[in-house]
């Protein structure tokens, strides 16, 4: 007879450990509170433009090979745009273009010919750049790194305001959703390691060539189901029913009771104390407590449709503006995408979450009407101001020790969600690894 595992939560880690538990001859159960599954990566039909929107742009990478095996085993790899190589543009308040260009040679030399020509930076400053390369190369795996920040970190290998300020603060904000005063070294240098030096192939830019919903969700749902899973929405947890440290079921909102032999929470650290009994928190504190001392960092998207095409640029980054990045939707997407269809984001948001849409609306149009002379003879279509106040966990110094492992103190209770102790930020792959992890847990439990 098949064992039952209970997941908890359908974003990208609760579908990658069903696909994967699917698969592997487990009944499984995924129990979801909304009306459609994707955790904090999904789209939807606006109802006001008649358009479908993500909730926030997701940046991928080539070095995500969890994340790409996932998306193979769901049939969804091909909903992908992914870069020949590592090329970015970053533009200027005055609409001036930087360009980032790393050539087809190996790892990590195709990072070191990009850096040094990359005109954003003065000659001494690119030279400079190299001492992080080197530092990268050579010590590998520093945990003295735990408790700084990545300001820190780069003062000690000589970075100046110029190279912070135009490139590596605009990569924090992207990797971290933190700004580099705010975020661990540690886990920068981790992701920084294994995207520009595992291989060439490794530093690529890949996004979601669909709206989200499309790109992968609607593939694992279809998944699960023909591998036997089953799948409730609107379901809502009220609480795990826990004895002698062993769970014997969950109870959902409306009485119903759903038992399983395995239960994998996949919610983000904030719904965890929600479900799990108050007496467990306590006597386990030691384990759970921790998700108290995870903090959140805001992401604010705004989309905006114009009435005609602004830029040529796929996708690119603002230096010393609020709005770190812009996608080119028009010319990433590969259907049914308006050709006038932007998203900026604001990673790091704490300074503008409290804003009014309309003010956020208003700063990002006056940042794109200065970098294209041309925007302010477009027509806005349509915009839509998007707020996740907790969209990430942040990744301050000193965060690791407050990441739980998969294996909980109840027998038959495991975690997943890139806020567990994935040793990376906050990502998809994150979310993944934590996935896959979970289900291998559970793999070697006897059958």
């Amino acid at each position: 007879m098949k064992k039952k595992v209970i997941i908890i939560g359908g974003g990208f880690a609760g579908l990658t450990a069903a696909a994967e538990l699917c698969s592997s001859g487990y009944q499984v159960t995924i129990v979801e509170q909304r009306g459609f599954l994707g955790g904090r990566a999904y789209s939807f039909i606006d109802k006001h433009g008649n358009i479908e929107l993500d909730n926030g742009q997701h940046i991928l990478m080539g070095c995500y090979e969890n994340t790409f095996r996932f998306l193979k085993t769901i049939g969804a790899l091909d909903n992908l745009y992914i870069q020949e190589s590592l090329s970015v543009d970053f533009l200027d308040k005055n609409g001036d273009v930087y360009s980032l260009d790393c050539p087809d040679i190996p790892a990590p030399l195709h990072i070191a010919s990009g850096i040094l020509g990359f005109s954003a930076l003065s000659l001494p400053d690119r030279f400079r750049m190299l001492k992080v390369s080197k530092d990268l190369l050579l010590n590998k795996t520093d945990r003295t790194l735990e408790d700084s920040s990545i300001t820190e970190w780069l003062n000690r290998l000589g970075q100046g305001k110029e190279s912070r300020d135009n490139f590596w603060g605009i990569l924090s904000y992207a990797v971290m959703n933190e700004g580099p005063d705010s975020a661990s070294a540690y886990l920068f240098k981790n992701v920084l390691r294994k995207a520009f030096f595992s291989s060439r192939k490794g530093s690529r830019i890949v996004l979601p060539a669909l709206p989200l919903s499309r790109m992968y969700v609607d593939s694992a749902e279809d998944y699960i189901n023909k591998h036997g899973g089953i799948i409730k929405k609107t379901a809502l947890v009220s609480g795990l029913i826990i004895k002698n440290d062993n769970v014997s079921g969950i109870r959902l909102r409306d009485g119903e009771i759903i038992k399983g032999d395995f239960y994998i929470s996949a919610v983000p650290y904030f719904a965890l104390k929600r479900i799990i009994p108050e007496d467990i928190m306590i006597s386990h504190y030691e384990y759970f407590g921790v998700t108290e001392k995870l903090k959140p960092s805001p992401i604010i998207s705004i989309h905006m449709l114009f009435d005609r095409t602004i830029t040529d640029c796929i996708f690119f980054a603002l230096i010393n503006s609020p709005v770190q990045w812009v996608f080119n939707k028009g010319l990433i997407y590969r259907d049914k995408a308006p050709a006038g269809l932007l998203s900026l984001v604001i990673s790091g948001a704490h300074n503008y979450i409290s804003w009014s849409s309309k003010d956020i609306l208003d700063m990002s149009m006056k940042e794109i009407e200065g970098i294209f002379p041309g925007a302010d003879s477009a027509r806005l279509l349509y915009s839509k101001v998007i707020k996740e106040r907790a969209a990430t966990f942040s990744p301050q110094p000193g965060v690791e020790r407050f990441r739980p492992s998969r294996e909980t103190p109840i027998r038959n209770l495991f975690l997943a969600g890139d806020w567990t102790d994935t040793g990376i930020p906050a990502t998809i792959e994150g979310a993944v690894i934590s996935g896959y992890k979970t289900a291998e847990l559970i793999k070697k439990e006897p059958f």
